[in-house]
């Protein structure tokens, strides 16, 4: 429990630095597209979809209401809040999806979507130890939303200053779909929390649909790069790993254990990936040629598969590393880089 808590941990870290602009030397890679088996010009994917977008219906929802957190706590609010704080970007998308963003008094400087949480309240956030909780208490929020394991220490302060906190934390599709409907019923907005639901789960099925004809008995092997120095990637038991194999894919690492390990090149190199994915950093490289040609001169990484054929693909670190409601976007994007016959352009 400790090891897989230090990797929640340092995942969090990571993806801070990253947004930060405290970069890795290859933040960005390659989206290219092979027809008939040979290599074509290296390019970005198209642009995620913005069509995600639910109409907003009023609830008349009775409160108090009670609300289970990711340890299976009960978490009562008396009254529909009105001063909600986020400390999760993704947690922050879900609140204006839901149709809460009007009650919201503040977030974290990272959360960065939709345009509208400009107008919140920033609160600076380097780590997860520097949330300062004066900054917090100053806002008199009657509700705060955090993650898991990295804001415990934070959710208990609050807890001890009356300020309902509601913890929730997302490791798979289905965890989202929890925070989805807790935070729905947690600020009265129960029925949009199930539509929003219902909406995550058709649009998954519709990604499914359109590769169904293309895909063959042997999937296509993936690599996905979290993280360059040390060399990190999303194990089956993360909702990145969850994505891949969705999207049609075998995860190269589908035999570790935690969510987000470190593995050696030597051992990547072996596996010898068909498609590699790597997150698109708003501080990375933003020519493709460039980081193709920077991946074949490291040594091993030339003889790989996903390399000699191009197939190195740069996905917006928004929509595959928060799991919130985009996150059909992010597992669009995985589909269109494994299967892009099933995606023809208009």
């Amino acid at each position: 429990m400790k090891h897989q808590f230090e990797l929640k941990l340092i995942l969090l870290l990571l993806t801070l630095t990253w947004l930060a602009g405290c970069g890795m030397q290859e933040a960005g890679s390659v989206a290219s597209q092979t027809e008939q088996g040979t290599q074509a010009p290296a390019s970005e994917l198209p642009a995620a979809s913005e069509e995600n977008a639910v109409d907003i219906v009023a609830e008349a929802q009775s409160f108090p209401v009670t609300v289970k957190d990711y340890q299976g706590r009960d978490v009562t609010l008396a009254k529909q809040p009105r001063r909600i704080i986020s400390l999760l970007p993704s947690h922050t998308e879900t609140l204006f999806a839901l149709g809460a963003g009007e009650q919201m008094v503040g977030c974290t400087s990272l959360c960065n979507y939709p345009p509208e949480t400009e107008e919140l309240k920033q609160i600076a956030l380097a780590n997860p130890g520097s949330i300062s909780l004066e900054a917090l208490v100053e806002l008199q929020p009657d509700l705060i939303v955090t993650g898991g394991d990295y804001h415990r220490q934070l959710a208990a302060q609050l807890e001890t200053l009356k300020i309902p906190v509601l913890a929730l934390e997302s490791q798979s599709v289905a965890d989202i779909e929890k925070a989805m409907l807790g935070i729905g019923q947690a600020t009265g907005h129960q029925q949009q929390g199930q539509k929003l639901i219902a909406r995550l789960k058709e649009e998954i099925a519709g990604v499914q649909k359109q590769i169904k004809a293309f895909q063959k008995e042997e999937r296509p092997q993936v690599f996905y790069r979290v993280w360059d120095q040390p060399l990190m990637t999303a194990g089956p038991h993360s909702f990145i790993g969850e994505l891949i194999t969705l999207a049609g894919g075998e995860n190269v690492f589908s035999d570790v254990e935690p969510a987000y390990p470190q593995v050696s090149e030597e051992t990547l190199i072996l596996r010898d990936p068909d498609v590699i994915v790597l997150p698109r950093m708003k501080a990375g490289p933003s020519d493709a040629h460039e980081v193709l040609e920077k991946l074949r001169q490291r040594p091993g990484w030339s003889d790989m598969a996903a390399v000699k054929e191009g197939r190195v693909y740069l996905i917006e670190d928004d929509v595959i590393s928060r799991p919130g409601p985009r996150v059909v976007q992010g597992l669009q994007k995985l589909a269109q880089a494994l299967y892009p016959e099933a995606f023809p352009d208009p």
